[in-house]
Parts: structure tokens; sequence; C-alpha cells
């Protein structure tokens, strides 16, 4: 679990960044089963583990703020309903 470790950390600081309040967990791949999430943050070498999420977002770098910001933020953008006018 050490580079999901790693991971939550950037992640709270890319939400920081971002001004998003949030509730983050690091998990095993293999027991996120049952788990909901409105976001799951990984490591690109768990993107088989992860087929059949929708909610998933993948990064190269796992230290880097800025990658995790870019990726979430166009998530974020992509998945948030904006009211009508």
């Amino acid at each position: 679990m050490g580079s999901s470790l790693i991971l939550k950390m950037t992640v709270e600081k890319a939400m920081k960044q971002l001004g998003v309040a949030c509730e983050i967990e690091h998990q095993a791949t293999g027991t996120m089963s049952g788990i909901k999430a409105d976001l799951i943050v990984a490591s690109r070498g768990f993107a088989d583990e992860l087929t059949g999420y929708d909610n998933v977002v993948l990064v190269t770098n796992v230290v880097s703020v800025d990658e995790v910001k870019n990726v979430i933020s166009a998530y974020l953008d992509a998945h948030t309903a904006t009211p009508s006018g």
C-alpha cells in the first residue's frame, strides 16, 4: 500500500488547491469491492484492475500534484452538472 498512501497525500494537496472539500481514503485495488466512492484516483499500472468502474482517473506520476490536479479537474468538469438558467 505504499503507492496508495503516497497518492492519497498527493490527492489531498491537489484537492486543497482546487478548493474541493472531501474525504480521501487509500485502498488496495483488491479490497475495493463494495466500496462506494465518488472518484477513484489510481496509478496507470492499476488500469486493468479497475475496469468496470466509471469513476476512475489514472495518473502516471503519483507524486505530481499538478498531474493529479489536472486529471481531477478534467473529471469534475466533465461530470459536474451545471444549473441551467
